[in-house]
Order: C-alpha cells, then structure tokens, then sequence
C-alpha cells in the first residue's frame, strides 16, 4: 500500500514537470540577455559635531522670544496690586447673566457662578472672570465686561463682551 502510494506520488511529479516545460525553456531564454544594474549608494557625509549651551540659549519656543519695543514699554498692564474679587476665581464662560436690578438710577447685574456657589450680585467697575474683566457697562440686555488679555506678540490689549440678559427669565 506504501509502494503504491509512493508511486502514485512519483507519477503526479513527473506529469507535473513536463506540463510547464514549455514556459520554463522560454524563460530560460529570455533571463539570458538580461542583466541588472544596480547604482551604488551615495557616499554619507558626516555633519559637524555643533554644542548646544541651554544655559546661554534662550528657550525656541519661549514667550519671551518675540519680543517687539512695544511690548516693553506697554502702559496697559493689568494692576495685579489690587485684591481680587470673589468672581474673578471663574472663567467668564462659567458665568451667566440671571438679570438686572436697578436700585434708583444705579444698576446691579446678577451673576450666576457654577454649583454649588450662590448667584452674585455685581455693579459698573468691579472685576469678573480671569482675564481681568472689568464691568463697563449694564444695562437692561446686557453686562459689558473689557477683558485684559496678552496677544501673540505679549502685549496686553482689551477686548470687549457682552454677556446678555436671557429674555423670559431663562
């Protein structure tokens, strides 16, 4: 039975050999007049050995890298010398506008702060959120607050919001 099989075996090579004959002859031909060609590599050059001293180095990245003459002899700093006020601790998105009261001629705006905290009641000149907001203005739609920022450069610049007043007490 293992002779058989073996034989069987043997056949199937031989009758396998001979089908594809044809097609290997015509290869062997034509690998004959091909010969590759391969370019050698370019030569690596060594780059030259630079230190690099961080100590004496300004930081690539650091702010105080761009630097204009401006930026130096900016006025509009914030006072930072004052004591904060309770609702310059949240950032001014987190603060909503419930309403405005007048008491006689002066205007009161109420500040919503994030739970648990209780609403605030806030007047034109005093201080919100933590770029330093200054409340200009309040009226009966609206809490105006000039905020104190740095721009790209470094200089403080303002920039003006308005917080509105939701209509139907929402």
């Amino acid at each position: 039975m293992k002779l058989l099989s073996f034989l069987l075996a043997l056949f199937l090579v031989g009758c396998a050999a001979e089908e594809h004959q044809d097609l290997r002859e015509w290869m062997r031909e034509e690998a004959k007049g091909m010969k590759g060609k391969v370019t050698p590599l370019p030569e690596i050059t060594a780059f030259p050995v630079v230190a690099y001293e961080t100590e004496a180095l300004v930081p690539p990245f650091a702010p105080t890298k761009i630097v204009t003459l401006d930026v130096s002899a900016d006025k509009s700093a914030p006072d930072r010398s004052r004591p904060a006020q309770p609702l310059e601790a949240f950032p001014i998105e987190d603060l909503r506008v419930m309403g405005v009261i007048m008491a006689g001629t002066v205007p009161y705006a109420l500040i919503q702060t994030p739970p648990p905290n209780k609403p605030k009641h806030v007047r034109v000149g005093e201080y919100m959120g933590r770029s330093f907001g200054k409340i200009t203005a309040i009226t009966p739609e609206a809490v105006t607050v000039v905020e104190t920022i740095k721009d790209a450069n470094g200089a403080w610049v303002s920039q003006e919001r308005q917080l509105t007043v939701p209509k139907g007490g929402r």
